[in-house]
């Protein structure tokens, strides 16, 4: 994102707590999720519940983590894809943006159990099983391809900067961007 003119933070839910993090304080959002046992991460969806409305008017994206997202079984593949839908569903969520990509398989970092139920899922799925080694299937074109499209999107949505001072002491910082006024905008253009 940065790339493309758009600074970035980084929070990562599993090693934070989520309830410190003030999503409403930034101009656009991206969620990230990996599925785990066709699960979504639980925090992701307590920030979307809790910044839902400011969601509604703020560019978002979101993008779900799977090996079943490659699998050679098609099935698999429909179903990675399923679950990231009914997941936005469930959370009442609608991101200008949502994609679905694979991550990696990390035997190295697994204990005995999830060494082990992954090698199942892997050897399932058709992906590599050799657990003395790691594998990366992350497709860097398509999340460069993802990153530059939602980055797009927030330039386009961008209004210009107030003049005066950006922020009161009592107000929350304003928003540079909103999805929902470069809809208004295209709308009345057309």
């Amino acid at each position: 994102m940065a790339e493309h003119g758009v600074p970035t933070d980084t929070f990562d839910v599993t090693k934070h707590d989520v309830t410190g993090l003030a999503v409403d304080s930034y101009q656009a959002v991206v969620f990230g999720s990996s599925l785990h046992f066709a699960e979504h991460d639980s925090r992701i969806a307590w920030c979307i519940r809790n910044y839902r409305s400011w969601l509604r008017d703020a560019p978002s994206a979101f993008f779900s983590v799977s090996l079943g997202i490659i699998s050679k079984n098609h099935k698999d593949r429909r179903e990675a894809a399923w679950l990231a839908d009914e997941f936005l569903r469930q959370e009442d969520f609608t991101p200008s943006r949502k994609a679905c990509f694979a991550g990696a398989l990390r035997y190295s970092q697994y204990g005995s159990v999830t060494k082990h139920l992954m090698h199942w899922i892997a050897k399932k799925s058709g992906s590599d099983t050799d657990t003395d080694r790691d594998y990366d299937y992350t497709d860097w074109p398509a999340i460069e391809a993802f990153a530059s499209d939602f980055a797009s999107l927030i330039h386009s949505c961008r209004q210009p900067d107030p003049s005066g001072p950006r922020f009161n002491p009592v107000d929350k910082p304003h928003r540079q961007y909103s999805a929902r006024l470069r809809q208004s905008v295209g709308e009345l253009l057309d």
